[in-house]
């Protein structure tokens, strides 16, 4: 009986070493967030209708294709744009990056 209890508590401490890093590499949280690797950004340069215009941002996320989806503060939009056209900065930009900022006011 005691043999019984002991293997079911292996099984399913082996299934939890498994399950838990399996599902913090698969999801993220924050900024942008995945086990050891950290990347905050607070200021995207994306290009729209030709200028070049910087966002701050709240969230953001990639995708494994060439897309980008940013949630930005300054007007409290939500953009989906090719990683082509998006250039993400944890500092803000030099001014020469970009040909102006966001001037919407979040409502």
């Amino acid at each position: 009986m005691k043999k019984g209890i002991i293997k079911k508590i292996t099984t399913y401490a082996a299934c939890a070493a498994l399950l838990v890093p399996t599902t913090v590499g698969l999801t993220a949280c924050g900024n942008m967030d995945m086990m050891d690797m950290h990347y905050t950004f607070h200021y995207v340069v994306i290009e729209e209708n030709g200028e070049h215009v910087l966002h701050k941002v709240n969230k953001w996320a990639d995708s494994e294709s060439e897309s980008v989806t940013i949630s930005t503060q300054c007007c409290d939009n939500y953009i989906w744009t090719s990683s082509n056209r998006a250039v993400l900065y944890e500092n803000k930009p030099e001014a020469a990056a970009y040909d102006r900022a966001c001037s919407h006011e979040s409502e």
